[in-house]
C-alpha cells in the first residue's frame, strides 16, 4: 500500500524555517534556477539520459543554475549506502536553492505522466508558493511532464521515430543503425503503468504512435495496455521481427529486466517463445534529443508564468 507524504506543513517548517548561518542576509540572485525532478535510478549505464537533459539544459538555459532531485527515497538511499552519493529530494534541493539566494525557480518534472509521482511533487511547489516573508521565492512554478498537452503526444511521437531504426548491443550500449521494413519489423516500447488514473496518457499514447507509425505499439509493466495487448497486435500485425524499445526517461531495472532481460518472465524471452526474432534499443527517453527538447519547452512556457512586477 502506498503510503501518503507524512507532516507536509512540519517538513517545510524545517526545511524552510531553519535556513543556514548568515541566508537570510544574502541578498536574491538575478539568474533563475531550475531544479529537474526525476523518480530516480541505481543503474550507472541509465545515468546518461539523466546527464543528456542537464546538458541540453545547460545549453538552453545559459544563465540558469541547474539542479536534479530525486522522488525515490528508495533509490536515494541506496545510492548514498552504496556509492556515498547524495541526491536531494525536492524538498530538500528548493530549500537549498533558497538558502543560496534563488528566488526565481522553475521546478520541471521529468516524469513521463502525471501520476503519482507528478502530484506529490505539485504538492510540495504548491505548499512552499503559500509561503510568505523572507523565507518565501518571489517566483515559483512547476512544469509540466512529458505527457500532457495532446500537443505533447504528437510531438513524443515524432521524436521516437529516429529510435525505430537503431537497436544497441553490448555492455557499452554501442548505437548500430538497423533500418526496419515497418512490413517486417514492428517496434515494441514498455511503459511503466500505475494504478493512478493518469495510466490512460499510455493508452492515448498507444493510440497516437499507432495513428502515425505502421506496426508500432505501446504497452506497459504495470497497466493497461499490457504485455497481453502488445502480443495480440503484433500477431494482428504478421510481422516476426521485434524491435524493443522502453518507454521511460532512463532504461533501468524495467527495461533491463522485465523488457530485455533473461528471465523467463521478461517480454524479450516470453515473446521468442511466441516464435517472434527480438533485438532492442534500450535508450532511455532521455538519451533522445527530441523528448529533451519537449521538456524544454514546458520548462519555457513555465518560465512565461512568472510575474514580472515582483
Amino acid at each position: 500500500m502506498r503510503r501518503s507524504m507524512p507532516g507536509l506543513a512540519a517538513l517545510l517548517a524545517i526545511e524552510f524555517l531553519s535556513p543556514s548561518q548568515g541566508a537570510m542576509d544574502r541578498p536574491a540572485k538575478e539568474d533563475p534556477a531550475i531544479l529537474l525532478v526525476v523518480f530516480g535510478t541505481s543503474y550507472p549505464e541509465a545515468q546518461a539520459a539523466y546527464e543528456n537533459a542537464e546538458r541540453i539544459y545547460r545549453e538552453k538555459f545559459p544563465g540558469a543554475e541547474i539542479r536534479m532531485a530525486f522522488t525515490s527515497e528508495h533509490i536515494r538511499r541506496k545510492l548514498q549506502e552504496r556509492d556515498d552519493v547524495i541526491i536531494d529530494n525536492p524538498l530538500t534541493a528548493l530549500s537549498h536553492l533558497h538558502d543560496k539566494g534563488y528566488v526565481d525557480v522553475v521546478v520541471q518534472s521529468l516524469h513521463v505522466i502525471p501520476g503519482e509521482e507528478f502530484h506529490d511533487l505539485a504538492n510540495i511547489v504548491n505548499e512552499i508558493k503559500g509561503i510568505k516573508g523572507k523565507f518565501s521565492f518571489r517566483n515559483l512554478e512547476l512544469g509540466a511532464p512529458l505527457l500532457g498537452a495532446i500537443d505533447d503526444y504528437r510531438a513524443v511521437s515524432a521524436a521516437l521515430a529516429r529510435q525505430f531504426d537503431q537497436n544497441t548491443t553490448g555492455v557499452e550500449r554501442t548505437v548500430h543503425s538497423s533500418p526496419r521494413d515497418a512490413g517486417q519489423m514492428a517496434v515494441v516500447f514498455m511503459g511503466h503503468g500505475t494504478e493512478h488514473p493518469a495510466n490512460s496518457a499510455y493508452y492515448q499514447m498507444a493510440a497516437i504512435l499507432a495513428e502515425d507509425h505502421e506496426n508500432v505499439f505501446l504497452g506497459t509493466v504495470e497497466g493497461y495496455p499490457g504485455y497481453d495487448e502488445v502480443l495480440a497486435n503484433l500477431k494482428r500485425s504478421g510481422v516476426r521481427k521485434v524491435r524493443l524499445i522502453p518507454f521511460m526517461l532512463v532504461a533501468g531495472d524495467h527495461a533491463l529486466n522485465d523488457l530485455a532481460g533473461d528471465e523467463p518472465e521478461s517480454w524479450k524471452r516470453m515473446l521468442e517463445e511466441e516464435g517472434f526474432e527480438i533485438d532492442s534499443n534500450l535508450l532511455g527517453m532521455g538519451e533522445n534529443d527530441g523528448i529533451v527538447q519537449i521538456l524544454i519547452q514546458h520548462t519555457r512556457e513555465a518560465f512565461g508564468k512568472f510575474d514580472k512586477g515582483k
